[in-house]
């Protein structure tokens, strides 16, 4: 059965989705930036609260591909405790030289980091691979420009069958995201991916900058617990 992630930006929308906590809850700000971080109180305290009811991740913001920037970053985000550390993997020239450079950093520390792609940008699945050998636990697909198009706009379920059937080979945990809808659940479950996330379409209007609603986060519970009961 495929998980689902929910996105917060605070203790209060954490809290707010305590009657259906998601099996990873995601910390980050939507405010700044794709992967905009939140401080690194705030992650504490709401993986304090949680007190290991689900799984938490949280991104280490929108980073310049330079090593030993995202590696400073990553290493005081998994101070908090968190169970899953996020980085975006931008399009740059330097990509390929900034994930050997990371490898010292993510076979050091004990959390888990997940590599998120952007199905916007330019990219190629041969980075899956080196991905995978700079030492990362997992990969993920997201839009990094918020602008109502999802990652269905982007990617051809063709394209995200093949991402998925790839992270599995590498052994890479592998999450879909990007602008989703309750109605995407019906074509992306059925993919196999780890986990689905989902953002905007928790918030009211669904405006990821809005405060989540727990209707909405339990239409989508129900929704993949329905794929898992027919499985």
């Amino acid at each position: 059965m495929t998980r689902w992630l929910a996105s917060v930006q605070s203790l209060n929308e954490a809290q707010a989705l305590e009657s259906c906590l998601p099996d990873i809850l995601d910390l980050k700000n939507p405010s700044s930036g794709a992967l905009g971080a939140l401080p690194l109180t705030t992650v504490s305290a709401v993986v304090n609260w949680l007190d290991g009811r689900c799984l938490s991740s949280a991104t280490v913001g929108d980073l310049p591909m330079q090593a030993d920037k995202i590696a400073k970053a990553i290493v005081a985000m998994a101070e908090t405790g968190v169970d899953y550390v996020k980085v975006g993997l931008f399009a740059a020239t330097n990509l390929r030289a900034c994930l050997n450079g990371l490898t010292p950093t993510l076979t050091a520390i004990k959390a888990p980091v997940i590599a998120v792609l952007f199905a916007d940008e330019d990219v190629e699945l041969d980075l899956l691979p080196l991905i995978q050998q700079a030492g990362f636990s997992g990969v993920m697909v997201d839009t990094a420009i918020k602008n109502g198009q999802s990652l269905l706009t982007h990617w051809s379920q063709d394209r995200l069958s093949n991402f998925v059937s790839q992270a599995r080979q590498l052994n890479l945990l592998c999450g879909l995201a990007g602008s989703l809808r309750i109605e995407d659940i019906d074509k992306l479950e059925p993919l196999g991916a780890d986990y689905l996330g989902f953002r905007s379409a928790l918030c009211d209007q669904q405006q990821r900058t809005r405060g989540l609603q727990a209707a909405r986060a339990r239409s989508v519970q129900q929704r993949l617990h329905q794929f898992g009961m027919a499985c």
